[in-house]
């Protein structure tokens, strides 16, 4: 997933639930299955996205 996506689902998330019902920005569980460097991308997508959403653009 891009940054851009996961900052569309959690603002998608906030409209359904409430932005006072997002507490957390996290991955599942499935990470355990791929490669490191794999995981490394989704991680950074996540948390770039997350500073998409909450209006804090990540450094590069």
């Amino acid at each position: 997933e891009s940054p851009y996506e996961v900052a569309h689902r959690l603002e998608h998330a906030a409209r359904v639930l409430g932005p006072e019902r997002i507490g957390w920005a996290h991955p599942d569980c499935g990470f355990w299955m791929l490669k490191r460097s794999v995981a490394d991308r989704k991680i950074d997508s996540l948390v770039k996205g997350r500073d998409q959403y909450l209006g804090n653009p990540s450094s590069e």
